[in-house]
């Protein structure tokens, strides 16, 4: 591998053999070379080949200000998350979670804990991306030597939440808003509290985000046969209700229309929770 850029003595660029880039992270790797020199193998220690060319420009700008150490870890936390997510996730998070996680080191050497106000959803709604994130605690522990406070649990699931869904994060966090909304109108209606460590509590929440994402992007579907429809709506009666008062909750607040595809499925997933919750 030959030297094709250096951004410091840690951080070098080289080219595949289809002629994209690679960034090759190493302790000492750019030490006193010089492009066009041979990259010492033995001291590669990580190696990025980004997808997304505007997401490379981005991440390339970023090596120059975090630590070496930062950027290893975030390679360690984003492999354990597409690991156990078993979820694409956007490179973009790259540059995401090793901003976040270098600029969080410094509020906590100062004592600045930052709370996230969406901690309750992410934990509830996205147990999966918050039990990895507590995870990557540990692994933020043993290569930094700094203890993270419980708090960034929830800020770095909102980073793979974020990637997975490959939008906003004002977008993920209309999302959120929308599935507590969603559930207090199911809760209310039934007057019960959930398992929300049932395997039908999981399934119905993760039928819920799919929806919601529709409502969000105003993106509906709809292929139902009305006959099945029309049985599901006589059959569960209380369900169906429900029902009925999220689409005119949707129609109020969102301006969407719940399509019968919709409504039926959601009244299936939901009477499937309430009887077996």
């Amino acid at each position: 591998m030959i030297i094709k850029q250096i951004f410091n003595n840690n951080i070098v660029s080289t080219l595949d053999d289809k002629g994209k880039e690679l960034l090759i992270l190493g302790r000492g790797i750019g030490f006193s070379n010089r492009v066009g020199d041979v990259i010492d193998e033995s001291r590669v220690e990580k190696v990025f080949h980004l997808q997304d060319e505007a997401i490379q420009e981005k991440f390339k700008a970023s090596l120059l200000d975090t630590p070496l150490e930062i950027l290893q870890v975030t390679d360690d936390i984003v492999s354990l998350a597409r690991t156990q997510l078993n979820k694409k996730i956007s490179d973009g998070i790259y540059v995401s979670l090793s901003d976040h996680i270098h600029f969080a080191t410094r509020r906590i050497k100062d004592n600045m804990i930052v709370a996230n106000p969406l901690s309750w959803e992410v934990q509830h709604f996205y147990k999966a991306e918050y039990d990895v994130a507590k995870e990557s605690l540990t692994l933020l522990r043993e290569r930094l030597g700094i203890e993270f406070p419980k708090e960034e649990i929830s800020n770095i699931a909102l980073h793979f939440i974020n990637a997975e869904v490959n939008d906003s994060m004002n977008d993920v966090t209309h999302l959120m808003q929308l599935l507590q909304e969603i559930m207090n109108i199911i809760k209310y209606h039934f007057n019960v509290d959930f398992d929300e460590d049932s395997v039908n509590y999981f399934r119905f929440i993760t039928h819920l985000k799919y929806f919601c994402q529709r409502v969000i992007t105003h993106s509906s579907h709809d292929d139902t046969e009305e006959y099945l429809y029309d049985v599901v709506r006589k059959n569960y009666k209380q369900t169906f209700a429900c029902i009925q008062k999220i689409e005119r909750f949707l129609q109020k607040n969102y301006g969407y229309q719940m399509t019968h595809s919709e409504q039926l499925y959601l009244t299936l997933h939901l009477e499937r929770m309430m009887k077996r919750k």
